[in-house]
């Protein structure tokens, strides 16, 4: 057993240094969900269904990439303080990590607001205040869960690793072009998939704005993302009914469950959004930077 882990150590190693060193960012998702799909597999054995392989398999995948992030940067840029640099813990030991937390939540209470409060004004939806013990726990799971694992995958890590190779700017650009590239769904028609995407763009570059804000939190960011999701979810499956004749511009793109910041309403309040921290909080985010 331990001649295997200590094979798989060594294959790990020389895998974080092959060149060019942008194949191993490329490669290390989706062979980390390879694996992550080779350990849920047994479990089918065990009486596991088969629906539920996924998302075990989506939990291995994140455990190990947690578990390979140390060593990650510690061999490709010789840095130790991983948890620091990717935002989860602080240097200091004022701990801020919670309040940037409900900040990023309450920011999305915000936004979710304000594309609610015209649909509702307008009779394209109305509220039912309908819920169930089952909802509210998704949506929790979707505001913990979703928050925190594709923060620490898109603001965290890859940012990070972008950052060091082509420097903040493009890394910025480059991570929330692939965030979005990553959720789009191509079961829709070609405009309306542009839109999402570049809504999801700009929520990946507000989102880094707000890291930057935070002084390098990722606590904020985690509430923001979680919060847009997670919430949106509770409203769309019971609290709110929204017609069906209700604007694309107005709730975004889709079928049943919308995307409410792929449609021009939405990519407004996120243009302005981002505007407002950066105007507001430009010499924090260009001291981050620096």
């Amino acid at each position: 057993m331990y001649f295997f882990f200590n094979s798989i150590k060594i294959i790990y190693e020389k895998f974080l240094i092959i060149r060019p060193k942008y194949l191993s960012i490329i490669l290390l998702m989706p062979l980390l969900y390879l694996f992550g799909w080779l350990l849920a597999n047994p479990l089918l054995l065990i009486g596991v269904g088969k629906e539920k392989i996924s998302l075990i398999g989506t939990i291995f995948t994140f455990l190990l990439f947690i578990l390979s992030m140390p060593k990650w940067f510690e061999i490709r840029w010789g840095l130790n303080d991983t948890w620091i640099l990717l935002g989860i813990n602080k240097i200091d030991k004022s701990d801020e990590r919670y309040i940037y937390f409900l900040k990023g939540l309450l920011y999305a209470i915000i936004l979710l607001s304000l594309i609610l409060i015209p649909i509702i004004s307008n009779n394209w939806g109305h509220w039912v205040g309908r819920s169930s013990p089952e909802i509210l726990l998704n949506s929790f799971l979707l505001i913990i869960g979703i928050g925190f694992a594709e923060e620490l995958i898109f603001r965290g890590w890859l940012l990070e690793e972008l950052k060091n190779q082509y420097g903040f700017k493009k890394a910025c650009i480059f991570q929330s072009l692939v965030f979005s590239i990553v959720h789009i769904g191509f079961n829709i028609p070609f405009w309306q998939m542009i839109s999402i995407l570049f809504g999801l763009f700009l929520l990946g570059i507000l989102l880094s704005l707000l890291r930057l804000k935070d002084n390098g939190s990722l606590w904020g960011c985690a509430g923001l993302h979680g919060g847009l999701v997670g919430i949106w979810f509770l409203f769309n499956n019971g609290l709110v009914e929204i017609s069906i004749d209700a604007p694309i511009w107005l709730v975004g793109p889709g079928n049943i469950n919308t995307n409410p910041l792929g449609g021009l309403y939405g990519i407004s309040l996120l243009i302005i959004s981002c505007i407002f921290y950066f105007l507001k909080f430009k010499s924090q985010i260009f001291k981050f930077i620096k």
